[in-house]
């Protein structure tokens, strides 16, 4: 397998440049050289946030990047009207906070794509750039893991208010550490990555403890529906497959060049993200409408 691998990967060559004005790997940057199974499309370093910018009006290994959330986070930014005009005016008993954590999920999903279309197309702008913007997209993931575990919260212990304010006290204060660990200077060196990577992750696996804790308060017929667990689950095999896409770089690297500009494991991971994200709401959507089906939804 590992041989194979080896033998799959691409071989460049003075000749790969285009005549486009992209750039190969090897003409690039090593801040730029994320991936080497991209082997062309790269912009020349620009230096200037217009020209990064107008790139957008051309083909090149970041478009469907750009693209893709810039479209994800328009139609999330919209979806909070969507949402009150068609779906929270038919519930008689819906209430502000309904609105309120609506709002905060999409909004979430929203800046995690602005600043994921704003790294992938103000990257080859300068080293300086890259790294700030790489930072702003980690961030984005963050607002989006927080925005989303605050409606199951809301929702997921609906008639315990005590619980519910800790627990999103506990994943706000959580989320703001691995914030300050994002955009700290002195956590940004490669010694840091490991902690980086487990900050993460055990900010990920945390929504665990109030969906174990929900379950064994309330059971799972009335959680599958206030905490969206079975829409949860297919948010979960979306993101597993993109990530396992991404982290295998696959398809690129088994067909040079044939993927640079569009199919590549990142535009196909932003792909999963948008669905994951969709499924999510409409997982909030469904919760609404059960718990506020009647007035009197904590005493049944």
């Amino acid at each position: 397998m590992t041989a194979a691998l080896k033998r799959s990967r691409p071989r460049y060559s003075s000749t790969d440049s285009t005549t486009s004005g992209l750039l190969s790997w090897h003409e690039v940057p090593v801040w730029q050289q994320d991936n080497e199974y991209i082997v062309s499309g790269y912009r020349p370093t620009s230096g200037s946030v217009r020209m990064s910018i107008a790139s957008l009006a051309s083909w090149n290994n970041q478009t469907v990047n750009s693209y893709s959330h810039l479209i994800g986070a328009a139609i999330f930014a919209v979806l909070p009207f969507y949402y009150y005009a068609f779906i929270f005016v038919e519930e008689n008993n819906a209430l502000a906070m309904d609105l309120v954590v609506m709002c905060v999920y999409c909004y979430g999903v929203t800046t995690c794509f602005i600043f994921s279309a704003m790294f992938h197309t103000l990257w080859n702008h300068s080293d300086r750039y890259a790294r700030l913007y790489n930072k702003l997209d980690y961030l984005g993931v963050l607002v989006l893991m927080w925005g989303a575990g605050i409606p199951t919260i809301f929702y997921g212990f609906l008639c315990d208010n005590a619980l519910r304010s800790m627990y999103c006290m506990v994943t706000t204060s959580t989320a703001m550490f691995c914030t300050y660990l994002t955009l700290s200077p002195q956590f940004a060196s490669p010694r840091f990555r490991r902690w980086r990577a487990c900050f993460f992750a055990g900010y990920g696996l945390s929504s665990m403890m109030f969906v174990m804790h929900g379950l064994l308060l309330y059971g799972w017929e009335i959680q599958k529906t206030r905490m969206s667990l079975s829409f949860a689950g297919w948010v979960a095999v979306f993101n597993l497959i993109g990530a396992a896409i991404y982290a295998t770089r696959i398809p690129e690297r088994w067909c040079a060049y044939s993927f640079d500009i569009i199919g590549a494991s990142h535009q196909i991971f932003h792909m999963t993200v948008i669905v994951a994200a969709w499924i999510h709401f409409r997982g909030i959507v469904e919760a609404f409408s059960a718990v506020r089906a009647t007035p009197s939804t904590c005493h049944n």
